[in-house]
């Protein structure tokens, strides 16, 4: 439900809880199922002494005189007067004519925006809005917070903290988009200011040209050196081609000159050139590691420019993240203010109040959202508040 600012009336409030006064009630719900702090009615025909007024306490029990304590907690009213007629004849062999009747609930809760916080009593039918009126309706207006300086002040912030929010929100949309396209998941849909979208997209896209162009620039190295890689390897099969070639000569040469039919001076030259095309094949190898080595860097450098495109992307995501639960509290902040002392200040920004009931049932720690017409249970908690909706 969307509102400027209503507040209810205290006649409305009294009527309410004039509604809700009384003394016991039988359950209207015949399956509503009794826990510990309800107050229950038991009367049993012709036996006063075990008849009265009775607490589920903390272990689920009611203690009945002469029968001892009850099991009653995640019963219904009807069960519960069946398991006292039982345990009533298992130990007095007689039948006994029970009724129970519920005398008070456990409470509810309300908390929030409301005039008076606290616990209420609940009754079978208990609905958001009335269990509101009894906590005094919404928050009045305290009546030093109406100076026109101040809601001024107020006005100027709450301009101010939409305008950037709705920066930080378009911010942190295009960088979540950019991280889902590196993902490979198909982008959310962009938001309806179209322009603002445009041009963060665009400050995204100079960061990704910057980190392809670094990724580029690795590649090509990585290339040339595979390239000065494969003509060392070419070159050093053409050495080993010679050495092979040298080898054979030298073992010719040698044998020649055993037989005196060489002179020393050629086989030492032909040393002298297995030496040299040894010498280039260690050069060759140590050239070929270096390219290896420049290859290697050129991968680590685009892995590296990849991922800390993403490191940044994930950073600055979470930045902005923050930046709009900032200026999101400091707008509700503003509005707040606005919504208790001027309502119709917030109205000429193009503000509108919802109201939001939620409801804890149960126990649970997760709230549900509901509608003011929704019943609660006892031992609900409703929590109200307000919350800003951009027109």
């Amino acid at each position: 439900m969307v509102v400027f600012l209503r507040q209810m009336s205290a006649g409305a409030a009294l009527v309410l809880a004039l509604t809700f006064g009384g003394g016991g009630v039988r359950a209207e719900t015949p399956d509503y199922l009794v826990d510990v702090g309800d107050r229950l009615t038991i009367s049993v025909y012709g036996k006063p002494e075990m008849s009265g007024t009775f607490q589920v306490r903390a272990d689920g029990n009611v203690a009945l005189h002469l029968l001892g304590p009850v099991s009653v907690a995640g019963l219904t009213m009807r069960q519960i007067e069946e398991r006292i007629e039982s345990d009533a004849r298992e130990r007095f062999s007689s039948h006994e004519s029970v009724v129970v009747d519920m005398l008070q609930y456990r409470d509810v809760f309300v908390l929030g925006a409301v005039d008076n916080p606290g616990a209420y009593q609940y009754r079978p039918g208990m609905t958001v809005m009335k269990a509101v009126a009894m906590a005094g309706g919404f928050e009045r207006v305290q009546e030093e917070m109406g100076s026109d300086r101040d809601i001024e002040n107020a006005r100027n912030t709450l301009a101010d903290a939409r305008s950037r929010l709705t920066f930080a929100q378009s911010e942190r949309d295009a960088l979540a988009r950019e991280l889902a396209r590196l993902d490979g998941v198909a982008p959310e849909a962009e938001s309806a200011d179209a322009d603002l979208d445009l041009q963060q997209e665009q400050l995204v896209g100079l960061r990704r040209s910057l980190m392809e162009d670094l990724i580029s620039g690795a590649t090509l190295r990585s290339s040339l050196a595979d390239e000065e890689a494969g003509m060392l390897d070419q070159r050093r099969s053409l050495v080993n081609e010679r050495l092979d070639a040298t080898q054979e000569q030298l073992d010719g040469m040698m044998e020649l000159e055993a037989r005196g039919l060489a002179r020393k001076e050629q086989t030492l030259g032909l040393k002298i050139d297995l030496s040299e095309y040894n010498a280039d094949l260690l050069e060759i190898a140590a050239f070929i590691s270096r390219a290896k080595q420049t290859r290697a860097n050129a991968e680590s450098d685009m892995q590296e420019a990849q991922t800390e495109y993403r490191l940044n992307l994930l950073r600055d995501k979470l930045e902005a993240d923050q930046r709009v639960a900032q200026e999101q509290t400091d707008l509700e902040m503003a509005l707040d203010f606005l919504r208790r002392a001027s309502p119709a200040a917030a109205a000429d920004l193009g503000t509108a109040v919802e109201t939001i009931y939620e409801v804890y049932r149960n126990g649970s720690d997760t709230a549900e959202r509901v509608p003011p017409t929704a019943l609660l249970g006892p031992e609900d908690v409703l929590q109200v508040s307000f919350e800003a909706v951009m027109q």
